[in-house]
């Protein structure tokens, strides 16, 4: 009779240590989906802040050029800024005439993805992962120019960025109404 109780409680306590390691994959596999959603999120948040550092730091860049400009010009996906002529020690000529000879180019190419800056012969990719429509699907122009009032004029600059990679990649709008400080009259 002994023996009999033995071989049960070997057997209860097998079918304990069925039960425990069955409840630890359990408990380990959702610590492990938790930690991946985790880890989704934070990438997730990592390529919104990365995308809209960048846009902020391009539009920066860009405002600065443009609230200096005498005029802009747009066609299609190019803006040409013209500053202000400036003497040998870099300060404004007066009166205010545009210096044509040395053009700011503000290009957004859809195909690559990227904003591009050409000022005195040098050109930089000021921001990259641009699509061509807005994150609501429609198409749009990134540039725009307007006369809003006699001696005002309104740069419009427009972008739409995707965060990251991917085909699910979120997409930021940007926009920028930038007046031009020392637009000529006409």
């Amino acid at each position: 009779m002994h023996r009999g109780r033995n071989r049960r409680t070997r057997g209860s306590m097998m079918l304990e240590v069925v039960m425990a390691s069955a409840l630890s994959v359990i408990v380990i596999a959702l610590l492990v989906s938790t930690q991946i959603q985790v880890l989704r999120n934070y990438q997730r948040t990592i390529n919104h802040n990365t995308a809209n550092r960048a846009a902020y730091n391009a539009l920066r860049e860009i405002r600065e050029i443009a609230q200096q400009a005498v005029s802009v010009t747009v066609s299609g996906a190019t803006a040409t800024i013209l500053l202000p002529q400036r003497d040998a020690n870099g300060r404004f000529r007066t009166p205010i005439q545009p210096d044509t000879a040395n053009p700011v180019v503000v290009q957004v190419n859809f195909s690559t993805g990227q904003l591009r800056l050409t000022q005195n012969g040098q050109t930089r990719t000021l921001l990259t992962n641009l699509v061509n429509t807005t994150p609501q699907g429609a198409s749009y122009t990134p540039f725009s120019v307007q006369q809003v009032a006699q001696g005002v004029v309104a740069f419009q600059v427009r972008l739409s960025v995707q965060e990251g990679q991917g085909a699910h990649a979120q997409r930021i709008w940007f926009e920028e109404c930038i007046l031009l400080r020392n637009a000529t009259q006409n």
